[in-house]
């Protein structure tokens, strides 16, 4: 069996946990996600869109060498005139803005921590169809860009705070092993 810990998910009808944890076989899993092979035109056109927001506002990115840090991406709603208003600009709609913040992240994220794009064919939410996941022996970590993009552009949230707290909680992983045991017990 594949345990699976949902650390960052919404709250859900019948919870008013914060954090969910659920145990699901790998069928299940298999059934539900279908990773995602990279799109690399995607990928290059958000980072050369955000690079395009810097150049042409005139900003120092905080930090220089990857565009898509957290803090260059909060950086680019809160700097300038704004990532939404900078797209508007150029006729994009809102769900292609919020795609892009979403892709840029979602590459630091793989590429920073090793986590892998699916595709979820019964999200729980209509915004987390895309999800980022992160599968340490069984334990599995999952996140939604797509969500967490539109809450940054509507300033609930930064992409800084997310990264701090996944940050935390990779350091933080339970061990499968005593995981299971304290499940059986209870």
């Amino acid at each position: 069996m594949k345990f699976l810990k949902r650390l960052f998910s919404s709250k859900h009808k019948n919870s008013t946990q914060k954090n969910k944890i659920g145990v699901d076989t790998q069928e299940y899993f298999d059934e539900r996600y279908t990773e995602e092979q990279e799109n690399h035109s995607i990928i290059d056109g958000s980072l050369k869109m955000i690079t395009s927001y810097f150049i042409d506002n005139k900003i120092d990115k905080k930090v220089k060498t990857l565009i898509n840090h957290p803090l260059n991406l909060d950086q680019v709603v809160d700097d300038g005139m704004g990532f939404q208003l900078y797209c508007k600009a150029f006729e994009m709609e809102d769900t292609m803005i919020i795609g892009m913040l979403a892709t840029a992240f979602s590459e630091f994220m793989k590429t920073s921590f090793d986590f892998k794009s699916y595709r979820d064919h019964e999200p729980e939410y209509p915004l987390r169809s895309m999800t980022l996941k992160y599968n340490k022996n069984g334990i599995v970590l999952s996140l939604y860009p797509y969500e967490y993009a539109l809450k940054v552009l509507n300033y609930e949230a930064t992409f800084e705070q997310l990264y701090t707290k996944v940050k935390t909680h990779l350091e933080n992983m339970p061990n499968v092993d005593k995981l299971i045991s304290k499940m059986e017990e209870e």
